[in-house]
């Protein structure tokens, strides 16, 4: 087994496919099948099934993939730091945050001296939980709802990860500038107030909708999402001159602030719950913890 058989099996996985692999890997679809039929034949199993479309891990690969792409991790970070002597870096993943954003700004100016360099990824919470889990980044900051914690924390568990909660807010909707709750004067929103209006979220699965839950308790299928997107300008620009409205954290959600009033959403007892996800049994490096303590200070008390 060598590097590059380890190289080649990541792509694979992740694209679903020898072809597209070969594409990103700047080489042939016969190549690519090759190196992944070598490796199958060193490790004496099979890794991937070979459908009429593209291929899919088998059990064995899924668990291979995991060590592999700590493994091909590790050796980008080593190439970084053979590039740039001893350069510190951070990998962050995140749901997108207007909030995280500006703090982010501000943790770099502060740290400036320090040459930090970091790498910061926007993504759905699955993904965030992914890349953690395949050490693709060393923190992952997500947004759930309580509701959710129970079945969430599951997820985690399952694959030797924890969830530390920093922050818990209320849930707001936010109406759009053209929509009939806007400047309505409602002190709280209801369920029903929803029906006919329609939704712009950052991601599908944002606070991250999974597992049983109860019937009459909040679901994202439940409503019409028509804009998913990662933008904080369109979703701005969203808000102030159409139909749409949005639902997120009460202080969590600064992108809103001047586009539109928010609206405290009445879902019982649940509630937003900030908070990041790391490895059990990994002590955190003292740059991340750095972070998370700085991000934690620019949070308001309760």
């Amino acid at each position: 087994m060598d590097l590059k058989q380890l190289q080649y099996f990541v792509v694979c996985a992740q694209t679903g496919s020898f072809s597209d692999a070969a594409k990103n890997l700047y080489s042939t679809q016969p190549s690519v099948s090759k190196v992944i039929k070598g490796l199958e034949d060193t490790l004496g199993m099979q890794l991937f099934e070979r459908l009429p479309r593209g291929i899919r891990l088998t059990v064995q690969g899924h668990k291979m993939y995991e060590y592999a792409s700590k493994i091909i991790n590790e050796v980008n970070v080593l190439e970084n730091m053979a590039s740039s002597g001893m350069t510190k870096w951070i990998r962050i993943s995140l749901n997108p945050s207007s909030w995280f954003a500006n703090q982010f700004v501000d943790f770099y100016n502060e740290t400036y001296e320090k040459k930090y360099h970091f790498q910061v990824t926007t993504a759905g919470v699955q993904s965030v939980m992914e890349r953690v889990r395949d050490y693709m980044d060393d923190i992952g900051f997500v947004y759930i709802l309580s509701q959710q914690k129970e079945n969430f924390l599951y997820e985690l568990s399952k694959n030797k990860m924890y969830f530390e909660p920093i922050y818990e807010t209320d849930v707001m909707l936010y109406p759009g500038g053209l929509t009939e709750l806007y400047n309505s004067g409602k002190e709280r929103a209801e369920l029903e107030n929803l029906k006919d209006i329609r939704f712009i979220q950052n991601y599908q699965d944002e606070f991250f909708d999974i597992g049983a839950v109860k019937e009459d308790a909040f679901q994202w299928k439940d409503i019409d999402i028509s804009v998913l997107t990662n933008s904080d300008y369109i979703m701005e620009k969203m808000l102030k001159n159409s139909k749409v409205a949005n639902i997120s954290g009460s202080y969590l959600s600064e992108n809103k602030e001047g586009t539109t009033p928010g609206i405290p959403l009445d879902l019982g007892d649940s509630k937003v719950i900030f908070g990041f996800i790391l490895h059990k049994g990994e002590e955190m490096d003292e740059s991340v913890a750095e972070l998370v303590e700085f991000l934690k200070s620019r949070l308001p008390k309760h």
